[in-house]
């Protein structure tokens, strides 16, 4: 099996599920967001809003690592039919990002990562849209911003090949990166 697994990640509020979806349409690869996984793991409809503490409920680590056990299951799945697959998650743990490189060697893949970074004002407008819109797969809340950065695990050299997009550019040149990133990987 050999394949492109792209992880397109970062805090909530920077437009990781807009470019996934943009991104998976222009190249015509299936897109696994955390968000629907996680719901449809605990048999919630995937726009259905949950409101948990931080890291609590479906948010909890244990939660989360079959979350994303569950996101490189249906990764694996794809990359036998198609040339890439997109996965969509905060991937805060450097656990997870090393499960998913360790998933790519095993499987003959490449892995390449996309951090997804704009302005906190930028962040903010975007989530206080979100909950007022009420519609969205993600949980993410203003209130719970500053505590996901917190913990949030550092970037490392592992993490690479790696982008760092300003997604609070015009959506065609945070795509066109995008996709000039994924051309150069070849």
């Amino acid at each position: 099996m050999a394949g492109l697994i792209v992880v397109i990640f970062g805090l909530m509020g920077t437009g990781k599920t807009t470019l996934a979806r943009a991104l998976g349409e222009r190249l015509g690869w299936p897109v696994i967001h955390s968000d629907a996984v996680r719901k449809t793991l605990a048999g919630l409809e995937p726009t259905l809003p949950v409101v948990e503490e931080f890291g609590q409920g479906i948010y909890r680590e244990s939660f989360s690592r079959r979350t994303y056990a569950e996101m490189l299951r249906q990764a694996r799945q794809h990359l036998e039919k198609a040339p890439g697959v997109i996965l969509d998650g905060s991937y805060k743990r450097a656990a997870e990002r090393q499960k998913v490189r360790e998933a790519a060697r095993k499987w003959g893949a490449r892995v390449a990562f996309i951090y997804c970074d704009c302005p906190r004002e930028l962040v903010r407008q975007r989530l206080t849209r979100r909950t007022a819109a009420g519609r969205s797969i993600s949980d993410g809340r203003l209130e719970l911003l500053d505590l996901q950065e917190q913990d949030y695990d550092p970037l490392t050299a592992a993490d690479e090949p790696r982008l760092r997009l300003d997604t609070g550019q015009d959506w065609p040149e945070v795509l066109a990166a995008a996709e000039a990133f994924l051309r150069e990987l070849g």
